[in-house]
């Protein structure tokens, strides 16, 4: 039972996403492609991202999930 609920609500989130997306691109606000876009603009930001990629990857992949459940 608690599944369903969990994929429900997971669901209910994911269709909530999608609207905004959705309402936003209509009305011509800050998407969040137009939000990423000027955020990978800075040279900073792209790094910050390579070296937080850099880490899950090491600790997911190299280490295995068990490393987060510590």
């Amino acid at each position: 039972m608690s599944a369903v609920l969990t994929d429900a609500a997971y669901g209910l989130v994911l269709i909530a996403g999608i609207a905004l997306q959705v309402i936003r691109a209509v009305r011509g606000s800050l998407t969040l492609g137009r939000l990423i876009r000027r955020l990978l603009a800075a040279r900073t930001a792209r790094t910050i991202l390579f070296l937080g990629w850099a880490w899950l990857g090491w600790h997911l992949f190299v280490r295995g999930s068990a490393a987060f459940l510590h």
